[in-house]
């Protein structure tokens, strides 16, 4: 999972410092977060069973907060939360 999170981790960023007014990083962010949640879906059983769902629900809550944080401030300025 920190590989994952690393790599994804690493394009957010890129698009949080080419972000553009106009909100079109919306959807590549939500194309991001698409691909993570599919990449850790395909994840083998043995490496879910050994990490408790509970474990996963921070990373989930920190990417919510930071794209909403993001959508905050998308109405001029740019976010901090990146």
């Amino acid at each position: 999972m920190d590989h994952l999170y690393g790599r994804y981790h690493g394009r957010i960023l890129v698009l949080a410092t080419r972000s553009t007014e106009d909100g079109a990083w919306k959807a590549k962010l939500r194309e991001i977060l698409a691909e993570f949640d599919d990449d850790c879906r395909e994840l083998s059983a043995s490496d879910k069973s050994t990490t408790p769902l509970r474990a996963h629900q921070p990373d989930r809550a920190r990417r919510v907060a930071l794209f909403r944080s993001a959508e905050k401030g998308s109405s001029g300025h740019r976010s901090q939360a990146f």
